[in-house]
C-alpha cells in the first residue's frame, strides 16, 4: 500500500501531530520527502512530496495563501512544520490557508530531526516498492505460464482480477468487451469509449493499456480498482502483446499455405487429383460445396497479417474456422456448406474498417464444388464487389464480370490509356465528358434518357458526344467501341472529383 500523510500520525516515535483535520486530507501518496526553506520551492517539486520546513521566512497571510495554493496544485502529499526553532507553533496564516485549500498540515517537535522523518518515509516507500516488485514478478511468471500453456483469455483475465483485487476486462480495438472478470462486472459506454480512445488515463478509477502486436493495437487491457494495483497492468499488456504476436505469426504461416493453394488454383491451373489432395490438406472438402468470400481494400491483406481477426479465439489457440488467406490486395475465405458466408463477410468488413459510410465492398459467391468451383466462386465474389459497398452477394457471373475480376490482365493500364484524353480535357476545362459518356452507356445509348438524367438539351448532349468521339477516336454507334469504353469505365470507376 502507498504511504500517506495519515500513516505518519500512527508512528509514535515520530511524535507528529495534525494541524488541520486528517478527514480533509487528500489521499496523495508520498513519493519522497523534501526539506526546504526557499521562498518558492514549487519549481523544485515533482508531486507527492512530504515537504519539511521550519518556516524560516516570515510571510504575510497573502503570501502563505499563495504558497499553500501552489503546493496543493503540484500536488504535494503534505507540509510538515518543525516547531521550537523559529516558531513555537505553526503560523496562524499558514494554518488558515491550509484549512482553506485542503492541504495536509502537520507539526513536528524540535526533538525530532527532519532526517528521522525522511528516513522513516524512505524506508516505507522502498518497502512498498519492493512489495510491488515481488507482486509484479509473481504476476508476470503466472501470466507467462498461462499464456504459454494456452489457457486462454478467460484464465488470463481471472488471474489478473484475483491478483490485483480489481475488475479486469479485455476490449477489442473497437471497444467491444471480449472477456471480463468478475462475470458480473458492468462497463458503461463512457468507460469503454474512454478506455479505447485514451489509453492509460481513461477515466476516474479506470486504467487502460494498449495490447500491441508487431506495433499494431490488437486490443486493450482495462482495469477498475485501486490505483496502486491496476497500474501493474502495463507490463502484463506487453507480455500479452508478445504472445499475441507469436500466435498471430503461426496463424499467418498457416494462411500463407492456404494462399499458395488458392493461388495455384486461380492463376496456375491446378486441378484434378493434385488439386483435391492440396485442398484436403488445407481443410477444404474437395467433394463438398463451398462459397468464396473476397474482401478488398488497400490494407486488407496487411491487416489480416497484423491484427487478430478474433483475439479471444487466438489466445485460446484456435485456428481460423474456415480456410482464409491474404491474396493480392485482399482476403479470400473458403466457407463450407455448414457455414454462414454472409456472416463471415460481415466480420471481414468490420475487420478492415468497413464502418458507416464505407466504400469498401466484400463479395460473396454462390455455392460451388472443387477446384473449379473455387475459380468460379472467386470471380463471382469479385464481380459482386462491383455492385456497391458493404456485403454483396453475387448475381450470375457474366463474361464482362469475369474479365473485370481478373488480376492477371492489364485492364487498369489499358483503361487509363483509353480514357486519358477525356479525363485530361475534363480537368483542364472543368467539363463533364466522362460523366456524360457514363450516363449515355448506362442508359443503353438513349439520348432521351441521358438528357433527362443529366438535365441536358438534346443538342448539348450531341455536342458532348461528338467531342468524346473526336478525343478518343471512337464511334459511339459502333458496338465494339461502345463495349471497349464501357469496360474501361467499369475498370476505373468514376474519376476523382
Amino acid at each position: 500500500m502507498p504511504v500517506l500523510a495519515s500513516d505518519l500520525l500512527a508512528q509514535r516515535e515520530l511524535r507528529l501531530t495534525a494541524v488541520t483535520s486528517p478527514d480533509s486530507w487528500p489521499d496523495v501518496p508520498i513519493s519522497w520527502s523534501s526539506t526546504t526553506e526557499l521562498e518558492d520551492p514549487v519549481p523544485f517539486l515533482r508531486g507527492g512530496e512530504l515537504v519539511l520546513t521550519t518556516a524560516l521566512r516570515r510571510r504575510t497571510r497573502d503570501q502563505w495563501d499563495r504558497l499553500v495554493r501552489d503546493l496543493v496544485a503540484v500536488p504535494v502529499a503534505a507540509l510538515c512544520v518543525g516547531t521550537g526553532l523559529v516558531h513555537d507553533r505553526v503560523p496562524a496564516g499558514l494554518r488558515a490557508a491550509a484549512e482553506r485549500h485542503g492541504l495536509a498540515l502537520l507539526r513536528s517537535p524540535v526533538e525530532i530531526p527532519f532526517i528521522q522523518i525522511s528516513r522513516w518515509t524512505a524506508d516505507q516507500i522502498f518497502a512498498e516498492q519492493y512489495a510491488r516488485t515481488r507482486l509484479m514478478i509473481h504476476l508476470q511468471e503466472e501470466i507467462t505460464e498461462a499464456l504459454l500453456a494456452g489457457r486462454g483469455l478467460r484464465h488470463l483475465v481471472s488471474v489478473l482480477a484475483r491478483r490485483l483485487g480489481a475488475d479486469v476486462a479485455v476490449l477489442d480495438p473497437a471497444g467491444a468487451v471480449l472477456e471480463q472478470h468478475p462475470r458480473s462486472a458492468r462497463w458503461s459506454v463512457d468507460e469503454v469509449a474512454a478506455a479505447s480512445d485514451a489509453p492509460r488515463t481513461a477515466a476516474p478509477g479506470l486504467v487502460s493499456f494498449p495490447v500491441r502486436a508487431d506495433g499494431t493495437v490488437a486490443g486493450y487491457l482495462v482495469a477498475r480498482g485501486p490505483d496502486e494495483q491496476v497500474t501493474l497492468l502495463a507490463p502484463v499488456a506487453g507480455l500479452a502483446g508478445l504472445e499475441i504476436a507469436r500466435r498471430q505469426a503461426l496463424l499467418s504461416g498457416r494462411r500463407e499455405l492456404v494462399g499458395q493453394v488458392v493461388t495455384d488454383i486461380l492463376h496456375h491451373g491446378l486441378r484434378g487429383n493434385e488439386a483435391e489432395r492440396k485442398l484436403a490438406r488445407i481443410g477444404v472438402d474437395p467433394q463438398g460445396s463451398h462459397r468464396v468470400v473476397v474482401a478488398s481494400s488497400g490494407q486488407a491483406a496487411s491487416l489480416l497479417r497484423q491484427r487478430p481477426l478474433d483475439l479471444a479465439a487466438l489466445l485460446r489457440g484456435q485456428s481460423d474456422p474456415y480456410p482464409m488467406c491474404p491474396l493480392d490486395d485482399g482476403i479470400v475465405v473458403l466457407v463450407g456448406a455448414d457455414g454462414d458466408a454472409r456472416t463471415v463477410a460481415g466480420r471481414l468488413l468490420h475487420h478492415i474498417g468497413g464502418g458507416p459510410g464505407t466504400t469498401t465492398a466484400v463479395g460473396v459467391s454462390g455455392p460451388h464444388q472443387g477446384a473449379q468451383g473455387i475459380r468460379i466462386g472467386y470471380h463471382e465474389a469479385r464481380q459482386a464487389q462491383r455492385q456497391g459497398p458493404g456485403v454483396q452477394e453475387c448475381r450470375t457471373l457474366s463474361l464482362p464480370g469475369l474479365l473485370l475480376s481478373s488480376a492477371d490482365l492489364p485492364l487498369t493500364e489499358l483503361a487509363t490509356a483509353l480514357l486519358e484524353p477525356v479525363r485530361r480535357y475534363d480537368a483542364v476545362h472543368g467539363a463533364a465528358l466522362e460523366a456524360t459518356v457514363r450516363s449515355y452507356l448506362a442508359h443503353d445509348g438513349s439520348v432521351t434518357e441521358t438528357c433527362r438524367a443529366m438535365n441536358l438539351h438534346r443538342n448539348s448532349l450531341r455536342y458532348r458526344l461528338g467531342q468524346i468521339e473526336r478525343l478518343l477516336g471512337k464511334r459511339l454507334t459502333v458496338t465494339q467501341d461502345r463495349l471497349e469504353l464501357w469496360l474501361a469505365l467499369q475498370v476505373l470507376g468514376p474519376a476523382d472529383g
